[in-house]
């Protein structure tokens, strides 16, 4: 290096933490979970109307889910972890005591892609701390990546792409992370027999209340 001293930036770099947790939830949890998105999963059209959406004008895109009501009644034991486990272990990364949401829905859903087509919407988070366990594995040759901007300037999936690292979880690993300053999105699966499966978790903290969810989030993603 010569010329200018350089001096390492102000802002964090883009991080997570992983924990494999997989193998100490009780036997048959993924299965169970597959089987209510079998059953319960709901298809609608994600389009870009709030302000947390990083995707071009007039896109469509199409998402399976199953909203946090219907996990309440179908696998309770996911609020469980959600407020219990799972939160002391989101704590552990954290800067302070985070909160739960005021509602099912915001708290958990379970995002489902089969085949080719589809993706996760391109957005940042309004959370402060956000955890996903995965029911199923991605790899490069599978495709499913998490996609995330270094870039925070980044304003749709082309932006994100020109400089992005990709995330390939595996199966029973429970990733936290902040990304409200980074978007992101999760790139197609590159079978058409393939499935992602995700059980995401939102917990927001004294710093950054609930209130700052964006206004017609909800609506967009739970139909309401």
């Amino acid at each position: 290096m010569t010329g200018t001293v350089w001096q390492p930036p102000q802002d964090l770099p883009f991080h997570w933490h992983v924990y494999d947790v997989g193998h100490l939830l009780p036997d048959g949890w993924a299965a169970a979970l597959l089987d209510v998105a079998r059953e319960h999963a709901v298809r609608r059209v994600f389009r870009p109307t709030m302000s947390t959406a990083r995707e071009v004008a007039g896109a469509e895109i199409p998402m399976h889910s199953v909203d946090g009501e219907v996990l309440r009644r179908a696998a309770p034991w996911t609020f469980d972890l959600y407020s219990g486990w799972f939160k002391q272990l989101g704590e552990r990364t954290a800067e302070e005591k985070l909160e739960e949401t005021s509602s099912d829905n915001r708290a958990l859903s379970l995002n489902i892609q089969q085949g080719i087509t589809m993706r996760y919407p391109c957005h940042v988070d309004s959370n402060p701390m956000q955890g996903l366990l995965y029911l199923t594995s991605c790899t490069e040759e599978t495709g499913g990546g998490l996609v995330v901007a270094r870039d925070r300037a980044a304003r749709d999936v082309a932006g994100v792409d020109a400089d992005a690292m990709r995330i390939y979880p595996s199966a029973g690993q429970l990733y936290f992370f902040d990304a409200r300053r980074h978007a992101h999105y999760v790139e197609p699966l590159r079978r058409d027999d393939a499935v992602r499966a995700v059980l995401t978790m939102n917990y927001y903290s004294p710093s950054c209340p609930e209130t700052v969810r964006p206004s017609g989030l909800d609506e967009q993603l739970f139909g309401r």
